[in-house]
Parts: C-alpha cells; structure tokens; sequence
C-alpha cells in the first residue's frame, strides 16, 4: 500500500503497539532496541532486526525513522535522522528542553523534512468530535477545561510526570484554545525523587477568564483518562477508560446568570470505533508520500513544549 520504507527504535511498552500498526502497512524493514533479547522474542522475521541504531539512520534503504526510545535518547536520535535525510515520526515528548526543540525545528526546516510527534489523542474520534461540538457552538463560551490523567504507571528516572503525561493533554488544551497561556501556578508531589515530579496539579490561564486544570499522575491506585470542557451552554466530557457508544458525553446542564444550576438529561455522542494508533500512523505515512503537513508537526511541538517550559520553569522556581 504504502511505498515508504521505516526504520524503528525503541521496543517499548508504547512501542510494541507502533510496531504492530508498522507490520500491519507492511513498511517496517528495520527495528533497533537496546533489549536485543525483548527484539528476538517479538520480531518473527529476525532479518529485519538491526545491530544499532546507525545501521537503520545511516541505511540508504531507509526513508523514514519511527523513535519510540526513552525520552532523553530522542533529541540525538531525531537530529542524527534529520542530517541522513529521513522523515521522523518521534513518541510524545518530543524532547525535554525548549532549547532542543528549537534546534530540531530549525534543522527540520533546512533538510524539508517532517517531524511528526505523537500527540495520539489528536488522531482519536472521541476527541475530534469533541472539538467539531465546541465548534459548533454547542456549549457556547469555554469556561474551564479539565484533563485528569492518573494511573500506576512505569516510574522514570529521566523526565518527569510533566514529559510524560501531561504533554498530552497541552498539546489537546492548545488545539481546543487556538493560544498560549498568558499565566501558569503549578503544585507538585515528588514521592520517589528529589527533582523527577511523579504528580504534578497545573493551572493555566487564558484571555477571556479560561482555565485549563491539569492532573497527571503515575502512583494513583485507580485509571482516570478523563478530559472534560465547560462552557456557558453546557458541558462535554471526553473519557478513554469508557468503551466506545460512551467515550464522549454531552451534558447540556449550565449554570444562568443567577448562579442556579439547570438540569437537564446527558447523552452519548455516537463515534466511530477506530484505533487512533492506526489512524496515527497511517496519517505519517499518507504526509510522507503527499508531502503533507501534518496536524501534529514540528510547530505544535514547539508549542506544547513552550508550554511545558512554562511549567517546568515554575516547578524549579517553587521546588528547587
């Protein structure tokens, strides 16, 4: 279907699902993780397994590079690709510093070629007609959004909750906002380490009195994907844990101009079950053959992590 041939790194939790889809377009030629023996246990053609990371970079059979390596490796990874002519598709973050970043957008710029970052839930039909209501004025003025996304989950060592959970939910704040923040205050919890947050709770305020609550957090005992937006004439609430008929709700219910709070009756929005995975990587490959910008490139990356700048600059300030 597609002609472009991919080259992998990282065989991770996340990854496993990105090599599954790569199998399923059958573009995946090579796949490099530092866990050769994690490789040899889910790869069945052992001819597309790779010695290092350089023989699928400096691969002149290899068009394009999917890095799904532990944070603080895809800045060097990223770089490297963009210097050898590859088209990159690079998991959320796409690095940990504002400065990286930048230096990624501007190389990017000089080579033409994509950076595409996996700010998945923009490839999810839930959230997507969540934005297609707002759009439509359905809940009238956006008043608060609220993005809770706790879980047990893997304890890093090199980024914190910020990097890890909380890019998504930015990178949905700004699609839904159209703007910056002006203003961030920020509270954080660090259980396991000094200076790695493993809960952070985020403020971000907007022109027109909009704030956006951000909870994430990897050593909460229950599963909460739940992001939710209120407005004047209502409320949509947009939770991934739910199956498909009950991911996305419309609660019409509001509060008048006398404070008092008028019921009425919720309902199920109707989406279409698809993988946003899929959707995801079939999107890489269709803006790599139709040279095509996509909704998730460099330059909404560059937002989210001014944003998470924003946010890491004032947990230093309070924490130290």
């Amino acid at each position: 279907m597609y002609k472009n041939n991919v080259g992998m790194i990282g065989l991770g939790s996340w990854g496993k699902n990105i090599f599954r889809n790569l199998e399923t377009f059958n573009v995946l030629k090579k796949i490099y993780d530092i866990n050769t023996e994690k490789l040899r246990n889910t790869v069945t053609f052992k001819k597309k397994i790779a010695n290092n990371a350089d023989e699928i970079i400096l691969s002149k059979d290899i068009d394009s590079i999917v890095i799904a390596s532990p944070a603080e490796t895809h800045k060097n990874y990223i770089i490297k690709s963009l210097l050898n002519n590859k088209n990159v598709f690079v998991e959320k973050p796409l690095c940990l510093s504002l400065k990286d970043a930048m230096e990624i957008k501007r190389l990017s710029s000089e080579v033409n070629k994509i950076v595409f970052v996996g700010h998945l839930l923009h490839y999810h039909n839930g959230f997507n007609e969540l934005k297609n209501i707002i759009k439509l004025g359905k809940i009238g003025n956006l008043q608060i959004i609220k993005a809770n996304r706790l879980n047990f989950g893997t304890i890093r060592q090199k980024e914190s909750v910020l990097f890890d959970l909380a890019s998504h939910d930015i990178s949905m704040i700004l699609s839904i906002t159209g703007a910056m923040p002006k203003k961030v205050k920020v509270n954080a919890i660090f259980n396991n380490s000094k200076k790695i947050a493993d809960y952070i709770n985020v403020l971000l305020y907007f022109e027109n009195d909009l704030i956006a609550v951000i909870n994430s957090d990897w050593i909460s005992p229950y599963k909460e994907h739940r992001f939710s937006v209120l407005g004047s004439k209502g409320s949509l609430i947009f939770d991934d844990t739910k199956d498909w008929p009950n991911k996305l709700i419309f609660n019409p219910s509001y509060v008048n101009k006398e404070n008092k709070i008028i019921y009425k009756p919720e309902k199920a929005k109707a989406i279409l079950n698809e993988e946003p995975l899929k959707k995801e990587i079939e999107t890489f490959l269709q803006c790599i053959e139709n040279t095509r910008k996509p909704i998730t490139d460099i330059n909404e990356a560059i937002n989210v992590q001014l944003v998470l700048d924003m946010i890491d600059k004032e947990l230093r300030k309070k924490y130290g």
